[in-house]
């Protein structure tokens, strides 16, 4: 929400004074990324007591353009806290700050902002450098630090998946609420573009460039969010100017805008100056894959991947292409081609010092509250651990990362077409089996010293009209490809997870046939719905989830069901054109059930949606991209009004803050013109 509460911020007690701006300092050596989230130091005075305190939190998406700007955020928290007596770990407490403290990491320049409010009193502030030396500030090391703290709030505003954040002492701000700083954000990224490397990169890239790194990734998140891609495109075409390749980010511009016509004139223009340029046609072969156009798609990813054979985006492309079209043979065998990135993880915020759990201050927020999702017990989800089947916890599939996990999506895929047993035969046909290598080494090792008699037997044979049994076998043998040591291991990790699907739906057909209960606790089923979902058995994923959501809340559950509400709805507007343009061989619904399906699906979307949003709230996150473009599909179908009443009618007359919460959501969207807030 846009005001903030004593219940909203989270605090660390610190050890001793100063503690955490110590440990701060001392890792900034040692920071090869982004760096560690915004921090916030307090020091409090007790009324009564006269006893001083130090306390410290996380924080992302506050506006750091200046140290003024700083200044005024750190006495609004001193406010808030001073106000009124703080609920401090279970008793009530008049404290007063008398000085605030605020670290922000500029990637760029690896420095740290530092800025010290005394209350009362003046401000000061300085930079700090990697080697703890205090220099000069100046306007570009503000600029720098500003689009830095961006980067960090935008790319990790939904990064964490767990039932509860990593970093629980951590506030997320939304960092768009006004267009000062959607348009510095704007102009710092064409400032800052050629430095973008130093952002560092996604997981499945083995190196940051120009045009993939973190800076990218978040002005694309930006333009999506504030639909300023009239702006972007301007920025981008100005940068084309000094480089043509910038092209591939005009052309992702205009499909962000679903401007897909003018997208692919500047993709075939970029082509036509740089034939080898990979990114280009890679973007190419997505769009026809999109379009069922995989005679082109083919073509285009088979360059992308002559022109950059070291990408593993541009032969994961070309394998999912080979998987549409049913070869399977060459999507094995391009898979197995896959450059891996085996040396990184992905970014995702850090604590400078791991707190004692004792020391941690997670007030409760009470403004907004829904009972099942607000009042959830971290400790029933502990013993739910404890007792879990083992069989379920420690599936291996489960913590692939990174390129690993990309390329186990494709095998999956491959097996939800065609099954575990002609996966195999596919397998036994393009690889070299363990039996067969063996055989031809046994062989290799006789060889030498039979060559003579070889001869011998071969110049009889041909003398009496005979071939060689074992030359076909060898050619076969010849033709096949060595399985690389990690796809091996992904057919293992494969094999376990069906096992275990398949012991789960046959223990759940056999028990439904019984008319019996199958008991399960939420993270059972949270875990059956998650081996579902990689194994594309979609459906039955979200049946597990509803099982989940139906004991108690589980987040994770709550996002996996949105994101399949949202898959249904596209596949049922993919229908109703295909019925529109005469194609009703391709629908077994009509009109009727496909709009009555859809409806039923938009109130699920919000019925879950209003429960993340209550979720977030209660862990201190006002920010969330995935809530709010998720939103933005029901309100651009619907209508904002529509969704307003829907909320409307199930929390406006209550006093739990819900509605209050989600029209600051419909605000958002209202202030950049999504689709459907005009009705």
């Amino acid at each position: 929400m846009s005001y903030v509460t004593q219940g909203s911020i989270p605090e660390v007690l610190e050890k001793y004074a100063n503690q955490s701006l110590e440990e701060r300092t001392n890792c900034l050596p040692a920071i090869q990324d982004l760096g560690p989230p915004d921090l916030v130091h307090l020091v409090k005075l007790n009324h009564h007591s006269h006893k001083e305190i130090s306390t410290f939190f996380y924080i992302t998406g506050t506006n750091v353009t200046s140290s003024s700007s700083v200044a005024a955020v750190l006495n609004s928290f001193a406010m808030i806290i001073s106000e009124s007596p703080q609920l401090w770990f279970g008793k009530h407490k008049p404290w007063r700050v008398i000085q605030a403290t605020f670290c922000s990491y500029n990637v760029f320049s690896k420095t740290d902002a530092v800025v010290t409010v005394h209350i009362p009193g003046s401000a000061e502030s300085h930079m700090v450098s990697s080697t703890g030396e205090k220099i000069k500030e100046t306007e570009q090391l503000w600029l720098e630090t500003f689009i830095s703290s961006m980067i960090r709030s935008i790319i990790t505003a939904d990064d964490d998946d767990a039932e509860f954040a990593s970093i629980v002492e951590l506030r997320k701000v939304n960092p768009l609420l006004n267009d000062e700083s959607v348009t510095l954000f704007l102009e710092g990224f064409e400032a800052l573009f050629w430095d973008g490397q130093k952002t560092g990169c996604h997981a499945n890239l083995q190196l940051p460039t120009v045009l993939e790194n973190y800076l990218v990734d978040a002005f694309f998140k930006v333009l999506q969010l504030t639909r300023r891609f009239d702006q972007g495109i301007e920025i981008v075409n100005r940068l084309i100017e000094q480089d043509e390749s910038c092209r591939v980010l005009l052309a992702k511009v205009y499909m962000l805008s679903n401007q897909e016509i003018k997208a692919m004139d500047i993709i075939c223009q970029g082509i036509k100056i740089n034939p080898r340029d990979a990114a280009l046609l890679t973007l190419q072969a997505e769009i026809c894959m999109g379009k069922s156009r995989h005679d082109l798609a083919i073509h285009a990813a088979t360059r992308a991947v002559e022109s950059s054979p070291s990408e593993f985006k541009c032969w994961a492309t070309l394998a999912k292409i080979y998987i549409n079209v049913g070869n399977f043979e060459e999507a094995l065998l391009t898979l197995n081609s896959c450059p891996m990135v085996t040396h990184k993880d992905r970014y995702h915020l850090k604590r400078v010092f791991n707190p004692l759990k004792q020391d941690l201050h997670l007030p409760l927020p009470v403004d907004v509250t829904i009972d099942e999702v607000t009042t959830l017990n971290p400790a029933d989800v502990t013993q739910e651990h404890k007792t879990v089947d083992a069989s379920l916890l420690n599936l291996p599939a489960a913590s692939l990362k990174s390129t690993f996990a990309e390329a186990y999506g494709l095998l999956t895929e491959i097996v939800h077409k065609i099954g575990w047993e002609e996966l195999l035969r596919y397998r036994a046909k393009v690889f070299v089996m363990e039996h067969e290598y063996k055989k031809e080494k046994s062989h290799s090792a006789t060889s030498s010293t039979t060559l003579a008699n070889d001869a011998t037997i071969k110049a009889v044979n041909c003398g009496n009209g005979q071939q060689n049994g074992n030359a076909v076998n060898d050619d076969d043998f010849r033709a096949k490809r060595l399985c690389e040591r990690w796809l091996d291991n992904l057919f293992m990790l494969l094999y376990e997870d069906l096992r275990v699907y398949t012991m789960y739906r046959a223990e759940h057909m056999h028990l439904t046939a019984q008319q019996m209960e199958f008991k399960k606790t939420t993270l059972e089923w949270e875990l059956i719905g998650m081996v579902s979902w990689r194994l594309k058995h979609f459906k039955e994923a979200s049946e597990a989830f509803k099982y989940a959501l139906g004991l108690r809340f589980s987040v994770k559950a709550c996002k996996k069901l949105i994101e399949f509400y949202l898959n249904e709805r596209s596949r049922m507007n993919q229908l109703e054109t295909s019925i529109a343009l005469n194609n009703l061989n391709q629908s077994t619904l009509s009109i009727q059930e496909i709009l009555k399906y859809r409806s039923f699906l938009d109130i699920n979307l919000i019925s879950n949606l209003v429960k993340l949003g209550v979720w977030n709230h209660r862990w201190y996150a006002e920010f969330s991209p995935k809530l709010i473009e998720s939103l933005a599909v029901v309100v651009e179908n619907g209508g904002l009004i529509k969704v307003e009443n829907e909320v409307k009618a199930t929390y406006f007359d209550s006093q739990d803050g819900v509605y209050d919460l989600m029209n600051e959501v419909f605000k958002f969207m209202k202030h950049y013109d999504y689709p459907g807030t005009d009705n």
